[in-house]
């Protein structure tokens, strides 16, 4: 295998083309592509109650490393919050959705083996400038392109949504201050 130059190893957020999709930034640090496939990574950008619901990666494991801000946490059953510095990791098969509690939150996320950035990539819009997408710049997927998506994570056996309570919910919108529990029963 031959050796890569040195700065095709090196890469900066700013320098990648980067996505809005959930509110937030996304910017591929390494895509499944650029890994073949073994993992990717994504430093996010994103605001105040933004956050997927709970959802299960069968067969990818998630890092999230907290950079700066706090973040909302469901882990199965369970909440938490977690802060700068933090590192949460997501096994395979394991249900979890965030919100974001902060202004904003900024973190990098390791999916291994590789696909999220592809998930991030089909339901986002490429960012036109720096930062957060402006108010407006994006609209909700439509339903074809929703089952687009879903053909394509099965095709990639990266994630399907869970009926599993979503207990952030209303946090995200803002009509709940979404109090962090233990285990729920």
């Amino acid at each position: 295998m031959p050796v890569p130059s040195v700065s095709d190893l090196i890469v900066r957020a700013d320098r990648v083309p980067s996505v809005w999709a959930w509110g937030g930034r996304w910017s591929p640090l390494v895509s499944s592509d650029d890994s073949g496939g073994g993992y990717s990574v994504l430093e996010q950008t994103m605001p105040e109650q933004a956050g997927p619901p709970p959802h299960v990666h069968e067969h990818n494991d998630e890092v999230f490393y907290i950079l700066d801000g706090e973040v909302r946490l469901q882990i199965g059953d369970e909440t938490a919050v977690g802060t700068a510095g933090d590192l949460v990791r997501i096994p395979r098969g394991v249900p979890h959705g965030f919100a974001v509690k902060s202004r904003t939150a900024r973190f990098l996320n390791l999916y291994v083996p590789g696909a999220l950035d592809v998930v991030i990539s089909m339901l986002g819009t490429p960012a036109t400038g720096d930062g957060l997408p402006p108010e407006g710049s994006q609209q909700p997927p439509d339903a074809e392109r929703v089952a687009e998506l879903g053909r394509r994570l099965e095709e990639l056996a990266a994630q399907r949504w869970t009926g599993q309570p979503d207990l952030l919910a209303g946090f995200r919108t803002g009509s709940d201050e979404g109090t962090v529990s233990g285990p729920t029963g």
